[in-house]
């Protein structure tokens, strides 16, 4: 069975990631879903700290059919990582 894709965004709170993954995992088909991860780049130098944990996290997923995780260099604000993403 082809399962929509999962598309979550992400920017500079590690733990409200870890919590929706950790949700997301407990769904009975997540081994079946492919997960997107799109982290947003640091908006002011001040994020960059929690912006690189975001990444770190995203790129440790597991438990889905497929994760990718896509980064931007550069902050494209929530609206334009959507339509961009």
């Amino acid at each position: 069975m082809m399962l929509a894709p999962i598309a979550l965004f992400a920017y500079n709170r590690p733990n409200h990631l870890r919590q929706t993954v950790e949700a997301l995992r407990a769904a009975r088909q997540a081994r079946l879903s492919r997960l997107f991860v799109f982290c947003d780049g640091a908006k002011r130098s001040q994020d960059r700290d929690a912006v690189e944990q975001v990444r770190y996290y995203a790129r440790t997923i597991e438990g889905f059919a497929s994760v990718t995780v896509v980064e931007w260099e550069r902050n494209l604000g929530l609206a334009v990582s959507i339509t961009e993403g």
